[in-house]
């Protein structure tokens, strides 16, 4: 029973997999598996193959470059974790990790049930990392039952506000200070020069231009450079649909200007809405959280924190943990690539 790496050839044989899973999963989305797992090193999709070679068991892996205190370590994180036997879900996960040496498994976002299991497997759990939203709720997840979309926009459409209504709630002297401009490249002159955050995704150039290209067909991304006082301090990344906006990845050299800039760059994607659209983002840096939540942000109602941890804590660091000061984005490993795509819907 052989574990092999996802190919485009292999296509056909996941959906046979697929098709007993739950619906609406962004596994049946061929421009996004070929895209996402087969155009990279940097991403894999693991197959687990039956005797009579059918695929019953997938699991994902990205490997990401992140830095605590400067100090750099490549982080191995999970995604599309199936199996359709008992037992197919821990050997994909040893074959991940021996396969990937020198790699720390770290988990954000996932299912209570995976939680359940992870728990049970001794991971270290972070917390502090809260789900943000303004404008109500969105559907995050996949496989959600239709009526939940449908209930959060009534409820987004009585109680909510169109998001230009929010941009009195930024002081003028920021505004004086801060601004953002839009981007259709990366550079390398977006990334910061130095950082405030003990812990941080720190990927290269070249990395963002491949998992937040700003031309796929099946997400739209979203990229705006901050400045201070005109001189560069770092970029926001939003991934838009109709429906909602996510903070998909941030960073920058100061953590008020950054919080700053990402709440620009959301009011300059909807400066033309005329109904309420939610906004979603985790943070879990305090002074970000206080200038997020000034602005109208709110934390999910229900399990406000969102589910993070380690299966080994990286040996650079330091204990005891303390995410208090540290940059988190919600929309890392598949997280904010989920169905229905925009070239799904009508």
């Amino acid at each position: 029973m052989p574990i092999v790496e996802y190919h485009p050839g292999l296509f056909e044989k996941l959906q046979r997999m697929v098709s007993q899973l739950k619906s609406n999963m962004n596994l049946s989305h061929r421009p996004f598996v070929d895209y996402y797992y087969a155009s990279r090193d940097w991403c894999k999709l693991y197959l687990y193959l039956s005797d009579s070679g059918e695929v019953v068991g997938t699991l994902g892996r990205e490997l990401l470059r992140f830095e605590y205190q400067g100090r750099e370590f490549t982080i191995r994180i999970g995604s599309n974790w199936f199996s359709l036997r008992p037992g197919i879900g821990g050997q994909l996960t040893r074959f991940s990790a021996q396969s990937n040496p020198g790699t720390f498994g770290m988990m954000l976002m996932a299912s209570q049930t995976a939680v359940s299991v992870l728990r049970h497997l001794d991971w270290v759990p972070i917390p502090g990392l809260t789900a943000y939203f303004l404008n109500g709720p969105c559907s995050l997840f996949p496989g959600k039952s239709r009526w939940k979309p449908a209930a959060n926009w009534l409820v987004r459409q009585i109680l909510g506000k169109p998001i230009p209504s929010f941009a009195a709630r930024i002081p003028a002297d920021v505004r004086a200070r801060i601004s953002v401009s839009e981007e259709h490249s990366y550079s390398p002159d977006l990334l910061p020069r130095r950082s405030p955050f003990p812990f941080r995704f720190a990927p290269p150039i070249e990395y963002l231009d491949w998992r937040y290209n700003l031309a796929l067909s099946f997400v739209r991304y979203r990229l705006f450079r901050i400045l201070a006082s005109g001189t560069t301090v770092g970029y926001v990344i939003l991934n838009e649909s109709p429906a909602h906006l996510i903070v998909a990845q941030c960073d920058g050299e100061q953590a008020a200007a950054l919080a700053y800039g990402v709440l620009l760059a959301i009011l300059a994607v909807a400066a033309g809405d005329q109904h309420p659209r939610s906004v979603f983002l985790s943070c879990c840096h305090g002074e970000m959280r206080r200038i997020f939540e000034e602005f109208g942000f709110r934390p999910r109602p229900r399990r406000p924190e969102i589910p993070f941890a380690f299966r080994d804590v990286p040996p650079q660091i330091e204990r005891p943990l303390d995410s208090s000061r540290w940059l988190v984005n919600y929309d890392w490993c598949d997280n904010g690539l989920q169905a229905p795509f925009l070239d799904q819907q009508a």
